[in-house]
């Protein structure tokens, strides 16, 4: 590692260490900042056989940088879980499955050192374990940037759409670039080093800039509101009635694959001030969900009427919009706290006696 290169690692380590400590005091605020702060504290970990070197085997910079720099991967796709993806709160499956990038290495150094033996002298033991950690490790990161693009259109908060589209994306392809490289080409040039660590240090300054001039809301904030549609009319803007009318009375949310970019055009409004107007005045924070609001509102009207008693769920939730029945039961829980079956049955109890 060249002098420049321990230079750009000290460099992005410290900006780590300041980012995790400035969020310190809003740790206890939700999920996704803790986890934002472990990430940083992995990245940290994982700079120390950079800059602390050389880094004797079992030593205590050594069992920083196995912890964090395994952890890394596991910790970064549920970071993209909490903050971009459907699950606003993390379940236990998903917090194990991403321990397994640590666990796997953790337990075979720990058993090589007690045990004394080597596993390189079980190759095929060995090549499963290094070659299937590593492709796990790659899944990981993969998702986590398949998470931040596929929902990039739908996001209707300007600011996490410039995180998504940069910051995020970006540290995905570069950890990516450097899994390959550390597990399959292992290049040991000086200019790789420097380059990536580089890039890390850029990567971390572009990453403090967005999360401390930004609001911490446009990250942070994975709560919904409730939505607000009936705002004051003198404080109304004038396309606002439009896009309730194309809601509520020409029922638009019903065509499948609707995009915020068919909306615009329908409506014939700029996409950007048709973000600006679901997100600012209405309240929401995701395209699908303002499109969920109606197909639920809409459902939840006929599974209470008599009338469709025996209409199938499915025909219900297809006819409202959705593409299919799990993604319709799932947003009906989250509304109703009920399945759809549960809640006809409750609601169409007094009229059956």
């Amino acid at each position: 590692m060249t002098v420049f290169g321990i230079f750009f690692a000290s460099i992005a380590f410290a900006q780590l260490m300041m980012g995790s400590l400035l969020l310190t005091p809003l740790w206890k605020t939700n999920q996704s900042i803790r986890l934002y702060m472990l990430l940083m504290i992995c990245c940290c970990c994982y700079l120390t056989k950079v800059i602390f070197v050389p880094v004797a085997f079992g030593s205590f910079f050594w069992w920083l940088e196995l912890v964090g720099g395994n952890a890394l991967p596991g910790v970064f796709w549920l970071v993209s879980q909490s903050v971009f993806g459907d699950h606003v709160v993390l379940k236990r499956w998903q917090y194990a499955l991403a321990s397994l990038t640590l666990l796997i290495p953790f337990v075979t150094k720990t058993s090589q050192m007690l045990f004394a033996y080597d596993i390189n002298d079980f190759a095929l033991l060995s090549a499963g374990i290094k070659y299937g950690g590593t492709l796990l490790e790659l899944l990981f990161i993969s998702h986590a940037l398949m998470i931040a693009v596929s929902h990039w259109r739908g996001d209707l908060v300007q600011e996490r759409r410039y995180i998504r589209g940069g910051v995020i994306s970006v540290s995905a392809l570069y950890i990516i670039l450097v899994i390959i490289n550390d597990e399959f080409f292992k290049l040991q040039w000086p200019g790789v080093e420097l380059l990536k660590s580089g890039i890390m240090a850029l990567l971390v300054t572009g990453i403090n800039f967005f999360l401390f001039t930004l609001r911490k809301s446009s990250l942070f904030e994975t709560v919904k509101q409730p939505p607000q549609e009936s705002c004051p009319p003198e404080a109304r803007a004038r396309e606002l009635p439009r896009i309730i009318d194309a809601m509520e009375q020409d029922k638009l949310y019903r065509q499948e694959g609707l995009t915020i970019a068919g909306l615009a055009k329908a409506l014939s409004i700029h996409e950007y001030k048709l973000r600006n107007l679901i997100n600012g005045e209405m309240n929401y924070r995701n395209f699908n969900d303002f499109l969920n609001h109606y197909r639920i509102r809409e459902v939840t009207e006929k599974l209470a009427q008599p009338a469709y008693s025996q209409t199938p769920v499915l025909t219900l939730a297809l006819e409202s919009g959705f593409r299919s029945l799990s993604s319709f039961n799932k947003a009906f829980k989250n509304t109703h706290q009920l399945t759809p079956t549960e809640y006809r049955k409750k609601v169409l109890a007094p009229a059956v006696v």
